[in-house]
């Protein structure tokens, strides 16, 4: 399924978007794609391998988690410190 988009409308309270009730089924439905390629992964048996050794700047991490745990920290910073 690709995903799909809420329609938040064109300015607020003007009524255009999706109806609540329609946008959060858009919501349950996006987070049961999520929670279902979830529950066929094996994170433990995930590998990651950088295409050139400028991809890090450290050693490369040897798992898809720690690639992943990088990239939070990246986007982190990217994002002034907030979120991941």
């Amino acid at each position: 399924m690709a995903r799909r988009i809420i329609n938040i409308g064109s300015s607020v309270n003007k009524g255009d978007g999706d109806a609540l009730r329609f946008a959060f089924d858009k919501v349950n439905d996006n987070f049961e794609e999520l929670y279902t390629a979830d529950s066929n992964t094996n994170a433990e048996t995930l590998s990651y391998t950088p295409t050139t050794s400028s991809d890090w700047s450290s050693p490369a991490p040897t798992t898809t988690a720690e690639a992943l745990d990088r990239l939070a920290v990246v986007i982190k910073a990217l994002n002034g410190g907030t979120g991941a």
